[in-house]
């Protein structure tokens, strides 16, 4: 399971790309197929130090992550981490039985 929201944020690296602009750096993010599988602190280094010298500034959990959450794609999260996937079928069945 995901230790932190950051995780689901990251796995669409080109939607925060859009978001951060220009100096933006995809390349220190964690490469992992299953980023359930990574850290809550690489994750966290791992997104400072993608976005640290954009125009937007280093990630902010406040300024950034509810903007984010709304930009990133529900695919792109359930590929990279797979008990999203089961967390979303299972909401959905629950709602639709209300």
């Amino acid at each position: 399971m995901v230790q932190t929201m950051e995780t689901w944020i990251i796995a669409d690296p080109p939607k925060l790309g859009e978001f951060y602009g220009q100096h933006f750096q995809e390349n220190q993010l964690p490469k992992a197929t299953n980023l359930e599988e990574i850290s809550k602190d690489d994750v966290a280094k791992g997104l400072q130090n993608a976005t640290k010298s954009t125009q937007k500034g280093a990630y902010h959990k406040i300024r950034h992550a509810s903007q984010l959450l709304k930009l990133i794609r529900q695919t792109e999260v359930e590929k990279r981490c797979p008990n999203c996937k089961s967390m979303f079928s299972e909401l959905i069945s629950e709602i639709s039985k209300m």
